[in-house]
């Protein structure tokens, strides 16, 4: 595992095949907002989560409020949140939905391949519509549909860190929910909110230029 320090209190945490069973590089983004601490995204188990919680032990930060964001529904974003078994873990009620309708065949379909420790589905208990901001911490979580259609973004505005999620992927994103002039609005969007550095769930940081290619790629798609 490797781990990076971001801005002035954020630390990204990059997983791949040595570090767990899942063989593509994930990334999981830890923002230290003082009283809390915000964790974006849980990779594929409790295995890899207990490296987190060690890493935040040996910080100091262990007494710290852990509050858990989901970027989306996918098994390799969420499947950690048993980790944390008395977190707020937020995300978009429709991320909510679709963990309740396809997890449990998710866990089923991927038994025994994927799975990083043992563990149980953990569902979202916090959920938003729009957007859900924590404003004495600075991070605001948007809706921002287009990878899927359950997928948000948390925004970092003391550090202008903005993590997206699998809304930007190298060379071009996945293309898993239908409404592609919304993933396009999206996109727009992230180039548009004013970040410094945009954290990608699979691609670790993305300049604009990629951001660009993903939009290019997108509307070729609707040709």
């Amino acid at each position: 595992m490797d781990i990076e320090k971001v801005g002035s209190r954020g630390t990204l945490f990059k997983f791949n095949e040595k570090d767990s069973s899942f063989p593509q590089d994930t990334y999981v983004y830890l923002i230290d907002a003082g009283e809390k601490l915000f964790l974006c995204d849980t990779h594929v188990g409790p295995k890899s989560m207990e490296t987190v919680k060690e890493y935040i032990d040996a910080q100091g930060l262990g007494s710290k409020e852990i509050i858990v964001f989901n970027s989306h529904g996918d098994w390799d974003h969420i499947w950690g949140n048993c980790a944390f078994p008395d977190a707020v873990i937020i995300a978009h009620e429709s991320c909510r939905q679709r963990i309740m309708e396809s997890g449990e065949r998710d866990l089923e379909k991927f038994k025994g391949k994927y799975h990083d420790g043992s563990f149980k589905l953990k569902l979202p208990n916090l959920t938003f519509d729009s957007r859900l901001s924590y404003d004495d911490y600075g991070i605001e979580f948007i809706y921002a549909p287009g990878h899927t259609a359950d997928s948000a973004i948390c925004y970092d505005k003391r550090d202008y860190v903005l993590f997206v999620g699998d809304l930007v992927e190298h060379p071009y994103p996945y293309l898993s929910y239908d409404d592609l002039e919304a993933y396009i609005k999206s996109l727009e969007y992230i180039k548009g909110i004013g970040a410094r550095t945009v954290l990608c769930g699979h691609s670790g940081k993305a300049a604009e230029k990629l951001i660009n290619e993903n939009i290019a790629y997108i509307e070729e798609q609707m040709k």
